[in-house]
């Protein structure tokens, strides 16, 4: 059986009608979460572990880097990856 890491990254959306961009900073803008991506194919036994890793590496992203590098992170099986793939 095969483990799937899935991630997800927050990223800033401009949601000014105008568009409007000042250096960089949008005049309005909200954060949203992206699709789901797979990541990683592990032995199921090695998905705990293999997941783990991912998070302890995004934590030093964010450390380095800020919030903005945060990512979520989560084990599925293939079952469920098939199954997600036909309802849309």
């Amino acid at each position: 059986m095969t483990a799937i890491i899935r991630f997800r990254k927050r990223i800033e959306v401009n949601t000014d009608p105008q568009r409007r961009c000042y250096n960089g900073c949008h005049f309005s803008s909200e954060f949203r979460w992206t699709a789901w991506e797979v990541l990683d194919r592990v032995p199921e036994d090695r998905g705990e572990d293999r997941l783990k890793f991912w998070r302890e590496l995004n934590e030093i992203a964010v450390d380095g880097r800020g919030e903005s590098a945060r990512a979520e992170f989560e084990i599925i099986t293939e079952e469920q990856l098939n199954a997600q793939d036909q309802a849309g």
